[in-house]
């Protein structure tokens, strides 16, 4: 269900397939390995499919991915979401960061 070539090449039936089946998002969990690596990959399907284009995502993206993919799956959030951005980074997953601490 979730191959690399639909979640890169058909986002918008990739999303729609995973908003129809809420448990898929365990699947996708499980295909990830990590929260920090499902998020990342939700976050940036919905990134292309928006109208700028910019397949990466910002902190805040992948803020409200890794909360929508817990709340389906039972998985605890981090307390520090941070670190799931540094986990993003370690692993060759660029993330948007704020300008500042303000901004966030």
């Amino acid at each position: 269900m979730f191959s690399n070539s639909d979640e890169l090449d058909r986002p918008t039936e990739w999303l729609r397939r995973l908003s129809e089946d809420r448990a898929l998002y365990r699947r996708l969990l499980s295909d990830s390995g990590t929260l920090s690596r499902a998020a990342y990959r939700l976050a940036r399907a919905r990134c292309r499919v928006q109208p700028s284009g910019v397949s990466i995502p910002t902190r805040a993206e992948l803020t409200v991915a890794v909360r929508e993919i817990a709340a389906a799956t039972g998985t605890p959030i981090p307390a520090l979401l941070s670190d799931l951005v540094g986990e993003c980074e370690e692993h060759g997953m660029a993330v948007i960061l704020p300008l500042s601490a303000d901004a966030a």
